[in-house]
C-alpha cells in the first residue's frame, strides 16, 4: 500500500542531523593508495610546507539516551496534525478533552511534544486571528507524575502559564480577577491595598537614595576636597604642606587656614577650562601683591639704568657744562668716571632682570601648584562620578519600574476595593484560601471556573486568551487508579474555553474500571478525541534504525496544515450528510457515541483517503465487537473489491450506502488505508 510505503521511506540527512548532530563523515569514496614499486623508497617525500591545520571535527554520539526530543522518526507530526488544527479551530465547542493513546515506548511523550510545537506554529502564523485559526492561545503544561491533586496542578500550570504573557500580552488583570476567585474579597481587597502601600513606601526610600546620589554628584567635589580623608588632593596637600603654606602667604592667600585656602583654589580651577586654566596662570605673574612689586621694582631698575647709562653721555655732559660754572667740574668728573655710571647702569639692569625672573618663578611656582591639585581633584571626581552615576541610572531604572507597579498596584487596589463594594469596612476578612492549607483544590476549582467564564471574552481588566489548552503527561507514571482519578478530576475542571490533551495508556485502566466494556464507555465519556498511536511493527523497527544510522534517504513528508484546516472546516455535502446518517445504525448507539463519530470523522476525512470509504471504516471503528471482527476478516484475507462482507446487516447496509456514495466499488486497498487511519480515532479497548 502507499501508505506503508511512506511509512517505510528511507530517512533523510536532515532527520539524522535533527536527530544526532552534524555528522563527521564524508559523502566522497576513500581512495587507496597506489601499491608502491619494488625498491621504492618508503619515506614520504619531504615537503617545506607547513601541514594545514586538521578541520574541526564534531564527533556523533556514540550512545542515544531516551529522549523525547530529536527527529521525527516515525512521522508523529502528520498523525498529530489535524488534532493540532482542531485545537486552535474557532468553530470548535468547548470544553473538549483529547488524549494520545499508546503503549508504553510508543512515543505518546514525543507526539504530545510535536503536537504542542504545531499548536505554537499555527497560533503564531501570520493569518492567526484572522479566519479559522486562533491567536491568543495560552499552552498550560502539566506534570502529572509530580504528586499534586490535578486540580490545582493544573490550576498552578494555567496560572503560570498566564503571567509569563505568551506572545508579548499582559494577563495580569485577568489573572488579579481570577488569582482570587476561591478566596474572601475583603481579604483580597486588604492584600491589594497592602501590597500597595509597601510599593509606595519602598519608592520612597528608592527615591530618597536617589536624591542622595544626586545632591553627592552636585557637591562631589567639595566632598573631596574637604570631607574625605585619603583622597588624592588631600594625601598631595598633606605631603607639600610646607611648600603650599610658603607659597600661599607670597601671593597673600595665608588667611586664617592656609590648608583651607588652597583647597578652595584648587576646587575652583578644576571648575575651569583650558582657557581659564591659561588666565590663572597669566594672571599669577602680575595680579597678586607681591608679584606686582616685583615688577614695579624691575620697572624702577630699568629706568634708573636707562637714566644712569643716558647721564654720561656726550649730550647730557654738554647740557650740563652749559649750566652755572660751579656744575663744570661734576660735568668733569663725570665724564672722568664713565665706566662707573656703566657699571651702575649694567648692574640695574640686572637687577631688573632678576626681579622679572624671579616674578616668572614665582608664578610658575603657584600655578603649577594650584593646577596639580586641581587635576588630581579633577581625575578622582570622574572617577567618582562615573560609579555615582551607575548608581544613578540604576535608582532612575528602580525608581520608574516602582512607580509602574505602584500605578498597577494602585489600579488592582481599586479593582478589589470595587468588587467588594461598600462593606470592606464592615467586617474584618475572612479566610483566604489561596493562601489556606485547608482547601487547595477548592480553591483551584473556583479559579479555573472564574477563569473559563472569561476566555475568549473582552474584559475592562485587560485582554484574555482565545482559548487555553492544557497538555497533561506523565500519566503512566501513576498507578492505574490514580490515573483514573486524575483523568476524572481533569475533566471535571477544564471548562468551556479550554481544551485538555492528555498522553496514557488506556490497557492498565481496564481492570480499575470494571474490564474492557464498562473502561470503553467511561474513556468515551471523557474524551471527546482519542489519537491511537500505530502499533509498531518489525518493519517500523527496521525504519527506525535506518533512519538512525543511514546518512541517506527521503525527509519525512511535512504535514500541509493549510489543506487540513480547509478540510476541517469544510461544511459537510449533502452527499455527506446522507451517508452517515445511513451509517449511524453501524456507529451510534447512544447520543454520546454519535457525537464521538461525528468528531473523529472531521478529523479523518483530513486525509487522502476517499470520503465514503473514510466514512464507512470510521464507522465501523466504532461498532460493536462482530462488526469489527467481520470486517476485519474480509480486509486481511479479501482482495480486490470490499463487495460481500458477512456480518451483520447494519454492517451489510453500511457497504452498500458507501459504494452507492462512492459512485463504484471500493477497493481493498483503499479499505485498508482508511481503516487504518480510522483506528487512529477509536477508542482501543
Amino acid at each position: 500500500m502507499q501508505y506503508e510505503e511512506d511509512r517505510l521511506s528511507e530517512p533523510s540527512v536532515n532527520s539524522k542531523v535533527r536527530l544526532l548532530g552534524e555528522a563527521a563523515t564524508s559523502d566522497k569514496p576513500s581512495v587507496p593508495l597506489p601499491a608502491r614499486s619494488f625498491g621504492q623508497s618508503t619515506a614520504p617525500p619531504v615537503s617545506i610546507t607547513a601541514p594545514p591545520p586538521p578541520a574541526a571535527v564534531q564527533a556523533e554520539p556514540i550512545f542515544l539516551g531516551d529522549s523525547a526530543d530529536g527527529a521525527d522518526l516515525l512521522n508523529a507530526g502528520q498523525i498529530v496534525q489535524p488534532l493540532a488544527q482542531l485545537c486552535v479551530t474557532p468553530q470548535v465547542q468547548t470544553p473538549l478533552l483529547a488524549a494520545i493513546l499508546g503503549p508504553s515506548g510508543a512515543g505518546k511523550t514525543f507526539a504530545l511534544r510535536r503536537l504542542v510545537q504545531a499548536i505554537e506554529q499555527l497560533s503564531a502564523s501570520p493569518t492567526a486571528g484572522i479566519g479559522n485559526v486562533l491567536q491568543r492561545v495560552v499552552l498550560a503544561r502539566v506534570d502529572a507524575s509530580s504528586g499534586v491533586e490535578a486540580p490545582v496542578a493544573i490550576a498552578s500550570a494555567a496560572y503560570a502559564a498566564l503571567d509569563r504573557g505568551p506572545g508579548g500580552v499582559d494577563y495580569s488583570g485577568l489573572l488579579d480577577e481570577t488569582g482570587h476567585a476561591g478566596g474572601d474579597p475583603h481579604r483580597a481587597a486588604k492584600a491589594a491595598s497592602d501590597r500597595h502601600d509597601d510599593l509606595v513606601r519602598n519608592l520612597e526610600t528608592e527615591r530618597s537614595q536617589r536624591d542622595d546620589i544626586d545632591a553627592k554628584r552636585a557637591r562631589l567635589a567639595d566632598t573631596l576636597a574637604f570631607d574625605t580623608p585619603g583622597s588624592r588632593i588631600d594625601v598631595f596637600a598633606r605631603a607639600r604642606r610646607g611648600t603650599i603654606e610658603a607659597q600661599l602667604r607670597r601671593f597673600g592667600f595665608a588667611g586664617a587656614d592656609v590648608d583651607s585656602s588652597y583647597r578652595n583654589l584648587a576646587r575652583d580651577v578644576s571648575t575651569l577650562g583650558a582657557g581659564g586654566r591659561a588666565a590663572v596662570v597669566i594672571r599669577s605673574i602680575w595680579a597678586y601683591g607681591s608679584q606686582a612689586r616685583l615688577l614695579k621694582w624691575a620697572i624702577v631698575a630699568f629706568v634708573l639704568g636707562f637714566a644712569i647709562r643716558l647721564l654720561h653721555g656726550e649730550t647730557a655732559l654738554a647740557a650740563i657744562g652749559r649750566g652755572n660754572d660751579w656744575l663744570k667740574p661734576v660735568a668733569d668728573w663725570i665724564a672722568a668716571h664713565g665706566d662707573w655710571f656703566d657699571r651702575a647702569s649694567e648692574i640695574l639692569y640686572l637687577l631688573g632682570a632678576l626681579a622679572i625672573a624671579l616674578n616668572l618663578w614665582r608664578a610658575l611656582q603657584f600655578s603649577n601648584l594650584l593646577l596639580r591639585g586641581a587635576r588630581l581633584l579633577t581625575s578622582e571626581v570622574r572617577e567618582r562620578r562615573q560609579d555615582l552615576d551607575a548608581r544613578a541610572a540604576r535608582l532612575n531604572q528602580r525608581v520608574a519600574t516602582l512607580t509602574a507597579e505602584a500605578e498597577t498596584a494602585a489600579k488592582r487596589a481599586d479593582a478589589a476595593s470595587q468588587r467588594v463594594g461598600g462593606k470592606t469596612s464592615m467586617r474584618a476578612p475572612g479566610p483566604e484560601f489561596l493562601e489556606s492549607g485547608h482547601a487547595p483544590s477548592a480553591a483551584a476549582r473556583e479559579f479555573l471556573a472564574a477563569l473559563s467564564s472569561r476566555i475568549g471574552r473582552a474584559a475592562a481588566a485587560g485582554p484574555t486568551p482565545d482559548r487555553l489548552i492544557v497538555v497533561v503527561d506523565n500519566l503512566d507514571a501513576l498507578p492505574p487508579a490514580a490515573v483514573v482519578s486524575w483523568i476524572d478530576a481533569a475533566q471535571s475542571v477544564i471548562g468551556p474555553g479550554s481544551v485538555g490533551l492528555l498522553a496514557f495508556d488506556p490497557s492498565p485502566l481496564a481492570a480499575t474500571l470494571g474490564g474492557p466494556r464498562e473502561a470503553r464507555q467511561r474513556l468515551g465519556k471523557w474524551l471527546q478525541v482519542t489519537i491511537n498511536l500505530p502499533a509498531r511493527s518489525d518493519a517500523d523497527g527496521e525504519l527506525t534504525v535506518a533512519r538512525l544510522l543511514s546518512p541517506a534517504g527521503r525527509p519525512a513528508p511535512t504535514p500541509d496544515s493549510s489543506a487540513i484546516a480547509a478540510a476541517l472546516v469544510e461544511p459537510l455535502s449533502s452527499a455527506e450528510t446522507a451517508l452517515l446518517a445511513a451509517l449511524a445504525p453501524l456507529a451510534a448507539h447512544s447520543p454520546r457515541d454519535a457525537k464521538r463519530f461525528l468528531n473523529a470523522y472531521r478529523l479523518a476525512r483530513c486525509s487522502s483517503a476517499p470520503r465514503p470509504v473514510m466514512a464507512l471504516m470510521q464507522a465501523a471503528a466504532f461498532a460493536d465487537d462482530k462488526a469489527q471482527a467481520a470486517l476485519r476478516d474480509r480486509l486481511v484475507n479479501g482482495s480486490g473489491e470490499l463487495t460481500d462482507v458477512n456480518g451483520p446487516p447494519a454492517l451489510i447496509e453500511a457497504v452498500k450506502a458507501a459504494r452507492a456514495a462512492l459512485n463504484g466499488p471500493i477497493s481493498i486497498e483503499d479499505a485498508r488505508l482508511a481503516a487504518e487511519i480510522a483506528d487512529r480515532y477509536a477508542l482501543p479497548l
